[in-house]
């Protein structure tokens, strides 16, 4: 009776918050004061910090996870290609002993060996295949590894910077508050200008921080673009000269 009391309420509640003006206000009230109150803590060195570190912890939890599955898929690449390589070494063996019994005359041993061949050699292409699937995923694995470190490392950076601009503006605050003026009216002109300088120090840096990044991004792609270019020259060289 308990149980289908609470039920009955939980499922009033949520009707009440989902198809009433009274309850879709209420809610909204509440998701807006949650906002706030995360906005608010987010503006402290502590609060950003704490924000930071938490998707910094997600992202690493990733990595590790994602660096296990490269692992595995390694070891079973590793694996695969040492029973390749021994059946390959079997499958050679079965042309020596087939052909021995060809001198001798010996047709059933010969079947034998075909027949035990011809099953090395269905071994061979299921691994192959196996393989190259396998070689597949760990690109891809690889890939994503590259791509975290490099968001993880990003993150850190931008959390020690936006940590210590927020303990930056925290100091600037209390040495304000500490600093006294002369009269009321002075104290609020000198409000004014820092504010205006503080804005305008703020559009600047982000200003700067937006190019520093743009050109961060096109000298990234400058590098890669020109490893590209030189690994190609490389490999054409190294073809050249196996022509010649």
């Amino acid at each position: 009776m308990t149980v289908l009391i609470i039920v009955i309420l939980v499922i009033a509640a949520v009707v009440f918050f989902t198809t009433t003006k009274t309850g879709k206000r209420l809610k909204m009230r509440a998701s807006g004061t949650a906002d706030e109150i995360i906005g608010n803590d987010a503006s402290t060195p502590d609060g950003a910090k704490a924000y930071y570190n938490s998707i910094i912890w997600k992202k690493e939890d990733t990595y590790t996870k994602t660096n296990s599955l490269y692992t595995q898929v390694e070891g079973k690449i590793q694996n695969y290609e040492t029973q390749l390589r021994q059946l390959q070494k079997e499958n050679m063996q079965m042309d020596l002993s087939v052909a021995s019994c060809i001198d001798r005359n010996d047709d059933e041993g010969a079947k034998v060996y075909l027949a035990r061949q011809q099953e090395i050699t269905d071994k061979i292409e299921t691994i192959k295949t196996t393989l190259k699937e396998l070689k597949e995923n760990r690109d891809v694995q690889k890939e994503n590894l590259t791509a975290l470190q490099e968001e993880i490392k990003s993150l850190k950076a931008e959390k020690d910077k936006a940590v210590f601009t927020l303990e930056a503006a925290e100091t600037v605050k209390s040495l304000q508050s500490a600093t006294s003026a002369s009269s009321q009216e002075e104290d609020r002109m000198l409000e004014k200008v820092r504010e205006g300088v503080q804005k305008t120090k703020e559009q600047a840096d982000g200003t700067r921080i937006a190019y520093k990044n743009s050109i961060d991004v096109q000298m990234k792609r400058l590098d890669k673009k020109m490893k590209d270019e030189e690994l190609q020259k490389k490999l054409d060289s190294l073809k050249a000269a196996k022509k010649k």
